[in-house]
């Protein structure tokens, strides 16, 4: 058990967690920047943890343990692949609040293949705030850069920076990968880069596995298409969604000069009700359109100005 809380100390010594947490379990220390870290600690403020992987292992399954991950001048590299696989623990960084590119930051290392995902989150009932994980390697066989199949997590001010090479911004390529995940909750978060251009096939977010009731709320999709067959979202198959996933005020921002998307949502054939994805007052940016194949489930109150008088009734959404 950590002790000596330097961050949110209350009169009785005690951390005061950040709003949404519960209480009841350990709090540690993650600071790659503090000149005593070392995955030998106990996680302590004074004697924390140098590398990502021993601070998540440290970590106690359902009695909601707490890593804080301290920013600083100093990033993590993660030399492999990790699992966050501990139900009921929180991941929280303690940096300046922005809303894309935080300063607690992760790293894939430029020699490691095969991480995809690079991340992957299977654990449930987790809350993962103010960090950005970054893949940006030359490597096309480290393509997912974090893949959530757990559910009920919450993720605030966090960026799924994936595609950040030219390498991986292809085909099958993807920020973030929503496989078999539920009723996850993502808010004021940033999904994808505007810095690389992206092939035909590269994607901001990928749903598989009938994943479901998935909010995406005040979120910001970025990308820089290099090819008007990029695009914010796919549904990988038929069955890759199952009853709703909804993106409410969400801004979708394609920031090339040379091409629109093509669609910004790529939905298979044999899709219909009741699988949904519900769009509620979101804005997008150099997209020709929304659905190119009219699949019949993509619904939204956003009309063009041809059917003004029809402004805030739910229909679906057809060029």
């Amino acid at each position: 058990m950590a002790t000596n809380y330097r961050h949110g100390v209350s009169s009785y010594g005690m951390p005061v967690l950040p709003a949404g947490i519960p209480p009841g379990g350990d709090v540690y220390f993650l600071d790659p920047s503090h000149a005593n870290a070392s995955d030998n600690n106990n996680g302590a403020i004074d004697a924390p943890f140098l590398t990502l992987a021993a601070a998540e292992d440290a970590l106690v399954a359902n009695q909601n343990d707490v890593l804080f991950y301290i920013g600083g001048s100093s990033s993590i590299t993660l030399s492999a692949a990790l699992t966050w696989d501990k139900n009921y623990t929180h991941f929280i960084g303690l940096c300046a609040p922005t809303h894309a590119a935080q300063r607690c930051r992760i790293f894939q290392l430029s020699t490691l293949t095969g991480a995809s995902p690079l991340i992957t989150i299977s654990a449930t009932g987790c809350i993962f705030s103010n960090l950005y994980v970054f893949q940006g390697v030359a490597d096309a066989t480290s393509l997912i850069n974090i893949a959530v199949t757990g559910g009920r997590n919450v993720f605030q001010s966090v960026h799924f920076a994936g595609g950040g090479h030219v390498t991986q911004a292809i085909d099958g390529g993807a920020s973030l990968k929503l496989d078999a995940a539920e009723e996850n909750l993502f808010e004021r978060c940033t999904i994808g880069v505007d810095t690389i251009d992206a092939a035909t096939g590269m994607m901001g977010l990928l749903f598989d596995s009938e994943a479901h009731r998935n909010m995406f709320r005040d979120c910001v999709f970025r990308m820089r298409a290099g090819n008007s067959g990029a695009g914010f979202v796919e549904v990988v198959d038929a069955t890759g969604i199952d009853r709703d996933n909804t993106f409410d005020n969400c801004l979708f921002i394609n920031n090339s000069t040379a091409n629109d998307m093509a669609s910004a949502f790529v939905i298979p054939a044999g899709m219909g009700e009741p699988r949904l994805l519900l769009l509620k007052d979101c804005i997008f940016h150099n997209v020709t359109t929304l659905d190119a194949n009219d699949r019949g489930v993509l619904f939204g109150n956003m009309n063009a100005v041809t059917g003004a008088d029809l402004s805030g009734v739910a229909k679906q959404m057809v060029t």
